[in-house]
């Protein structure tokens, strides 16, 4: 199966038959598409999953076992440390945060624009089958009077 992108349903030709577009084509492009969406929505679905556990590990405290009296100057000088390492930790989560919100309004915008871009090719195929039902309704009214007006002079013909 190829991958499902905008270019391929803009490109996307059905072979026509004599009643239409060959409906086992059209079925198993929607089918693609339909496949492609799902895709899309579980990589959403993975990364607001992995946001939330990034959050919720966000969210528990850390612990520093202490071994023994330490001095004064040690003390200040492991807190200095662990303030530290707690502003970077504090700054990587909010930055893997950005970055996660960041690929989700992405992905989100990506999956929109492609329900959207889908929503108007259905349309189009929509009216396209709109307008080839029409012209078959045309061609067999237009061809049944023909078999009427000929049928009558045959009758004619056959009563001379």
């Amino acid at each position: 199966m190829q991958q499902i992108t905008i270019e391929a349903i803009e490109s996307k030709e059905f072979s026509i038959s004599k009643n239409g577009y060959n409906q086992d084509e059209v079925d198993g492009f929607l089918d693609d598409i339909c496949d492609e969406m799902e895709r899309q929505l579980a990589t959403i679905n993975k990364l607001q999953q992995q946001l939330r556990e990034a959050q919720t590990a966000a969210a528990r405290p850390v612990s520093v076992p202490v071994a023994a009296p330490i001095s004064a100057q040690s003390e200040a000088s492991f807190r200095e440390i662990l303030e530290m390492a707690q502003k970077v930790k504090d700054e990587t989560i909010s930055n893997a945060q950005k970055q996660a919100e960041a690929i989700l309004q992405d992905a989100k915008a990506k999956a929109e624009a492609q329900l959207g871009d889908l929503s108007a090719e259905r349309d189009r195929l929509t009216a396209q089958v709109d307008s080839l039902k029409k012209t078959v309704t045309t061609y067999r009214t237009d061809f049944e009077a023909l078999l009427a007006s000929q049928k009558e002079a045959l009758s004619k013909i056959a009563n001379l």
